[in-house]
């Protein structure tokens, strides 16, 4: 049987894409930290190989300095990023069944084009995709530029705590719904805590 999903399976899913959201936002920002102390270990092991690293701090980055920006690093602060984005725009797939149920998804557009030029990384400039894509709201958009600081993260303009923000309201909508009319709706906050 092929059916469309019915409202409380859209709910269900946003209530599960919502958690997602929320878990690859703690993982990136994890994985973004690591990536951080990694760089500035970078720039003393740099300094190490060219020769210009002060006496006085040489005894420090041999036996304190981690191996700097590795391979395993940057990959996976990149994969975070595509995962985090792509259970957003899950969340957001989700939301846009459920009209008037939900908050109002933040930069609805420019998270479908970056989950899509994520997802689609092997076409930058789109030329397979129906429709706008983030090359034409973004000319000079990079694969994996992310700016990020004590604060937020951003890709291409795009707000993660925005997003982080929007997926909590959600889970409120959801559990305000689900206890006005009864409704079953799986909920993992039960647990140990997200953000």
């Amino acid at each position: 049987m092929n059916e469309a999903p019915d409202a409380a399976t859209w709910r269900r899913a946003a209530m599960v894409w919502s958690f997602t959201t929320l878990l690859q936002a703690e993982r990136l920002r994890e994985a973004l930290g690591e990536f951080n102390a990694a760089r500035l270990d970078q720039l003393f092991i740099d300094r190490r190989e060219a020769g210009t690293l002060p006496d006085e701090w040489k005894d420090y980055v041999e036996n304190d300095i981690g191996d700097g920006l590795t391979l395993r690093v940057r990959w996976t602060a990149g994969a975070e990023v595509h995962f985090f984005l792509s259970s957003a725009a899950q969340l957001r797939k989700c939301a846009l069944q459920l009209p008037g149920e939900l908050p109002e998804i933040p930069a609805k557009k420019m998270l479908r084009l970056l989950r899509n030029f994520y997802e689609h990384w092997e076409d930058p400039t789109g030329s397979k995709v129906r429709g706008t894509t983030l090359i034409d709201e973004v000319s000079d958009a990079e694969h994996g530029r992310v700016t990020f600081d004590k604060h937020d993260v951003t890709f291409e303009g795009v707000s993660m705590n925005d997003i982080v923000d929007w997926a909590l309201d959600v889970q409120r909508a959801l559990r305000a719904h689900a206890q006005a009319t009864g409704e079953d709706l799986p909920d993992a906050s039960e647990g140990p805590g997200l953000l």
